[in-house]
C-alpha cells in the first residue's frame, strides 16, 4: 500500500515536475515520477512506502539524510544517494543549512538491477561522486515535463546514461572503501567483541568476500586482526 507523509519546506529556486498518479508507464523506457532541483529547508521531510520507483539524489549543498527501518544514511555535497521507494523510508534535511540537490524518482525496465549493483558496493550513498550527466538529464527532463512537450525516448536515453555512469563507477570499485571503514572500526573498538556479520554488513559485502578483501589489505583475517 502506498503511503506518503510530508512536512514541506521548499525554498525559492526549487523546480519540480510531478506526474499524475494515472500516468502511463512504458515498460521498455526509463522515465520519472518526479524530478527537479530541490532546495529543502531545515524542516523539509518526506516519508514514503509502497512506491514502485527509485530515488536518486545528487547532493549539491548541505546534507540529505535517508532513514530506513534499520539504518540511517547521510549524503553530503558531492555525494549520490540512491534508494528504493518500495521500502518505508524518510528523507530529511540532516544539516543546519538548506540542502540543494538534483533529484529524480525514476523507473524503468532495469533500474532495480542498477540499484542492486550500487547497493552491493556502497549501500545507499556513493561518496564524492555524482554522475557527470545527472544535472543535464534532470534539467532537460524537468523542462520537457513542465512544458508539456515531452520526448519520452530522449528522457529514457538521458536517464539510462546517468545509470550507466553509476554502474561504471560501481564496476571500477572493488568495494575496498567499505573494507577500509571496517578496519578503522576494528581499530577504534578493539576492546569490544565484534562479529563478522557486523563487519561485513558495514562493508556491504557477504562474509566470504569480506574475509578475502580484509586479508588482502591487512595480511590478517578479521579474527586474527582483533
Amino acid at each position: 500500500m502506498k503511503t506518503t507523509k510530508r512536512t514541506v519546506e521548499l525554498l525559492s529556486g526549487t523546480t519540480l515536475a510531478i506526474r499524475p498518479d494515472n500516468y502511463y508507464r512504458h515498460p521498455l523506457l526509463y522515465n520519472v515520477v518526479q524530478s527537479g532541483y530541490v532546495i529543502g529547508g531545515l524542516k523539509h521531510s518526506v516519508s514514503r512506502a509502497g512506491y514502485n520507483s527509485f530515488g536518486l539524489y545528487g547532493v549539491v549543498k548541505g546534507e540529505v539524510v535517508l532513514k530506513t527501518k534499520n539504518k540511517t544514511y547521510k549524503a553530503h555535497a558531492g555525494d549520490t544517494l540512491f534508494f528504493s521507494q518500495e521500502d518505508a523510508h524518510t528523507v530529511v534535511n540532516g544539516g543546519d543549512i538548506p540542502y540543494e540537490a538534483y533529484f529524480a524518482y525514476l523507473y524503468g525496465p532495469e533500474v532495480k538491477g542498477f540499484y542492486d549493483s550500487f547497493q552491493s558496493k556502497f549501500g545507499c550513498v556513493m561518496t564524492d561522486f555524482i554522475p557527470p550527466s545527472l544535472e543535464n538529464a534532470i534539467q532537460q527532463t524537468t523542462a520537457m515535463i513542465q512544458s508539456g512537450n515531452e520526448n519520452k525516448y530522449l528522457i529514457s536515453s538521458l536517464l539510462y546514461n546517468v545509470l550507466t555512469e553509476l554502474l561504471q563507477k560501481c564496476d571500477e570499485s572493488d568495494g575496498r572503501d567499505g573494507i577500509t571503514d571496517a578496519i578503522k572500526y576494528v581499530m577504534e573498538h578493539y576492546k569490544e567483541k565484534i562479529t563478522l556479520d557486523t563487519l561485513s554488513s558495514m562493508a556491504y559485502t557477504d562474509k566470504f568476500y569480506f574475509i578475502r578483501q580484509f586479508h588482502s589489505l591487512t595480511g590478517f583475517t578479521p579474527k586474527e586482526y582483533q
